[in-house]
């Protein structure tokens, strides 16, 4: 046990020194005319992402410092018998963990907003909003960490203020949604895999956002707590909000990354599958939840009617297992045998698509320019990033 909070604490200070390197990296190396908010939103959700790793990472490292002082040393921070305070680790764990539900999410969420504009051949709508949402949901991370504890035994007067604080985070979360909707209403919208997957994102993330408040309101998780409700919500927050991103980000980038493209019928095979299966598995969950099955337990009382919904949440999963797989086969199987990627299949404003794909080992032989609104898309790309062309010198590779 004392080499697994050691090797934690290294592993936290890996998350540390790669987020000063991305915060560092998106202030000071962006290219000429990239102002904050000319940059792709994508690199908002990451600057968000790294500030809560540079920032909250201490205290779960602290945390298990205090545990191993605890076994090694005898020094009773958690025991009552020796004054100390168990609900204390609550607190240290939760102020980590809950920013790192964030940590995943936030790329999530900017790589829908990074998309969306592609596929709806229009400008995302608001933008600054949406990144600074990034920027404030990342703060109000920090100042909701014990609505994980209204039936811990923490003080009382704590409940009031945590809800209060937990209930906000829905603004900047709001923020973006609404913009999600403005940006698609009246769009040229196309749905290849990446924006299927987008859309999928749109409903299972609504799913855990409107399950959510339930929770952070100290009367309704006093019952809710520690139930399959808690399941299902999380679920459908991490699908919604990192899972679902995770496979539209793989499909979009794939060109980028081979040079060849997958193949389109098995990645819509893929959604299609995995999508109908999460809303019976997550919905399912809330379900039998609602009825009374608890987390963490190896059995249930079959009293409960719940057997049928369990079936059904099981025959879910497996069927999102399968889609997995096919989607792993379209993959590795296109990354090597798929049809040649032209440079730009998406048509993007991003600069990345403004080189050939896959990246050579050289990718801007010059430095790129920017040179107007990222995501004005009635403007053709030259009207956002100059890529000069390469010189004698740099075509030569020197």
């Amino acid at each position: 046990m004392q080499l697994y909070f050691v090797a934690v604490f290294f592993m936290g200070l890996s998350s540390i020194l790669g987020a000063l390197n991305l915060i560092a990296t998106i202030l000071t190396q962006r290219a000429p005319g990239m102002s904050l908010f000319r940059m792709p939103i994508f690199a908002w959700g990451v600057l968000a992402t790294s500030i809560i790793a540079l920032t909250a990472t201490q205290l779960i490292a602290l945390s298990f410092i205090m545990v191993m002082m605890q076994r090694l040393l005898g020094m009773g921070f958690f025991d009552p018998a020796q004054g100390g305070n168990p609900i204390l680790f609550q607190h240290l764990f939760w102020f980590y963990s809950h920013p790192a539900v964030y940590i995943f999410v936030l790329p999530g969420l900017a790589v829908i907003s990074e998309l969306l504009p592609v596929f709806s051949r229009k400008p995302l709508f608001g933008y600054k909003w949406v990144a600074l949402s990034s920027m404030a949901i990342a703060l109000a991370g920090f100042l909701v960490w014990a609505h994980h504890m209204f039936t811990s035994g923490m003080e009382s007067f704590l409940r009031v203020p945590f809800m209060f604080t937990t209930l906000l985070v829905a603004v900047p979360t709001g923020v973006k949604f609404f913009s999600w909707v403005a940006t698609i209403w009246g769009g040229k919208l196309t749905f290849p895999t990446p924006m299927l997957f987008v859309m999928g994102a749109l409903s299972v993330f609504l799913i855990g956002g409107l399950t959510g408040p339930p929770n952070g309101i100290v009367t309704t998780d006093l019952f809710l707590h520690d139930t399959y409700w808690i399941v299902g919500h999380f679920h459908a927050t991490m699908f919604g909000g990192f899972v679902f991103p995770f496979f539209a980000a793989l499909y979009y980038w794939f060109p980028k990354i081979t040079g060849r493209m997958y193949n389109e019928r098995l990645g819509k095979l893929h959604f299609w599958l995995m999508t109908p299966a999460f809303w019976v598995q997550s919905l399912g969950q809330i379900q039998v939840g609602l009825k009374g099955m608890r987390r963490r337990i190896v059995d249930y009382d079959a009293a409960l009617g719940i057997e049928g919904g369990q079936i059904l949440i099981t025959i879910a999963g497996i069927v999102i297992g399968i889609s997995v797989l096919i989607m792993i086969y379209n993959l590795i199987y296109n990354a090597r045998r798929g049809e040649v990627a032209e440079r730009n299949p998406w048509r993007s404003r991003s600069p990345e698509w403004q080189i050939p794909s896959p990246i050579p080992e050289v990718a801007y032989p010059q430095p790129f320019q920017v040179i107007g609104d990222p995501y004005d898309y009635g403007l053709p790309d030259s009207a956002y990033v100059r890529v000069p062309a390469p010189t004698a010198t740099t075509a030569a590779g020197e």
